[in-house]
């Protein structure tokens, strides 16, 4: 059964109260917010800039004991802080809490015309928004539950997964699909993309270092809504930090496209490879690779980090990392990215031709590999390529 539109819900609210009206969830997401002519407070504002409040907002208000409170609470205003008063109206079902609804008052608009606050219509749309949200957080948990299945080992583990979301799916089980890893660059900490962000087609599901998210395509082979969504999933991530400490920086994978939902552990195993490329990168913002862009880092799919090491690290290889220096490595790298041409390279690492043509000299007597021979490049270039994205 499909409930209540929660963006009518807060229109409703607002035109009612005369108010500006958000309705966020409990984790003080922006959920929904009405239209109004005037901004309101900068807490408002920033709430609607950045879609969720600041943990110090969130602390504030829920010193007014909104998170247990079953009745409507007045925050009162707030110079200091730049608060104009609000009317919190918990959101909640079964004595749940799962949102907020909040009421700002407007000192030149609404509530200060003189009407009084219409408390029971605030309280009954309250209470169809608590159904709502409950009905949409019980179904976000199950799909997330589910896509574990649905990228599961076991073929009939994804079968039986893929009918049982296509239950609740509004898309037929064989629309094409693929599958985003979103994680911290750095590979350090834990993500969490906040699944009421996004469409409701949109699968979420957190582990512990990552989060998946499967996202419908308008087309076989087409990757552009998946492109679309990484935007609202940045924008959507919670990400887990020390307190004091920067938030991670986070980065995203796009795997291959899928022809149906139960082919999306493909995409899923191509999403992370192109995750762990990006995250090894230690980008300075937001960074996205896509897995038909990765070329020779699909390497990083063919085995375990021990079995890429041995496979890529020869005597010569070994030989130039033990004893070369960061210098001789970065040359040797920037010589055969740029196809053994001594200019581009010089060019690239802001050097004279003739430093470059010393450098590689002594990569050669260190490594014993001959830069001329095409087999001992590849072997040079394959291993410098791929194991900074294996934290060698």
């Amino acid at each position: 059964m499909i409930g209540p539109d929660l963006q009518d819900l807060v229109d409703g609210a607002a035109l009612v109260s005369g108010a500006p009206v958000t309705l966020e969830d409990r984790e003080f997401n922006l959920v929904a917010v009405s239209a109004h002519q005037r901004p309101g407070d900068a807490v408002r504002q920033d709430s609607i800039m950045h879609r969720r409040a600041t943990p110090e907002v969130r602390r504030y208000f829920e010193s007014f004991g909104i998170a247990h409170a079953a009745d409507p609470v007045h925050i009162p205003p707030d110079p200091r802080r730049g608060l104009l008063g609000r009317l919190c109206v918990p959101v909640r079902w079964q004595s749940v809490t799962y949102g907020y609804l909040w009421l700002l008052e407007d000192p030149e608009a609404g509530a200060a015309d003189g009407r009084p606050m219409p408390l029971a219509q605030l309280l009954a749309a309250a209470g169809r928004a608590g159904v709502e949200m409950a009905r949409r957080s019980r179904l976000r948990e199950d799909l997330g539950w589910k896509v574990g299945d649905l990228l599961s080992t076991y073929p009939e583990t994804r079968a039986r997964a893929a009918e049982e979301i296509a239950e609740s799916w509004s898309l037929p089980p064989g629309t094409p699909v693929a599958a985003v890893s979103v994680r911290p660059a750095g590979g350090s900490g834990a993500v969490f993309v906040n699944a009421w962000r996004l469409p409701r087609t949109i699968l979420v599901g957190s582990g512990e270092h990552a989060a998946t998210v499967i996202v419908p395509l308008s087309a076989p082979g087409e990757l552009s809504a998946a492109r679309g969504m990484i935007r609202s999933a940045f924008a959507a991530l919670t990400a887990s930090a020390p307190p004091g400490a920067a938030a991670p920086t986070p980065v995203a994978g796009i795997g291959g496209p899928a022809d149906s939902l139960v082919r999306a552990r493909e995409s899923w195993l191509q999403a992370r490879i192109a995750a762990r490329v990006a995250a090894s990168r230690r980008p300075d913002g937001p960074l996205v690779l896509e897995w038909p862009q990765l070329g020779v880092h699909r390497l990083l799919g063919a085995g375990t980090d021990a079995a890429l090491r041995e496979a890529v690290v020869t005597s010569g290889v070994a030989a130039l990392l033990a004893e070369g220096g960061a210098q001789l490595v970065r040359t040797a790298k920037a010589y055969l990215d740029e196809a053994g041409s001594a200019q581009r390279a010089a060019q690239t690492l802001s050097i004279h031709r003739q430093t470059l043509y010393h450098r590689l000299e002594r990569i050669e007597r260190i490594s014993g590999l001959d830069l001329g021979s095409g087999q001992d490049r590849l072997q040079l270039h394959l291993a410098l390529t791929v194991l900074p994205d294996l934290d060698f």
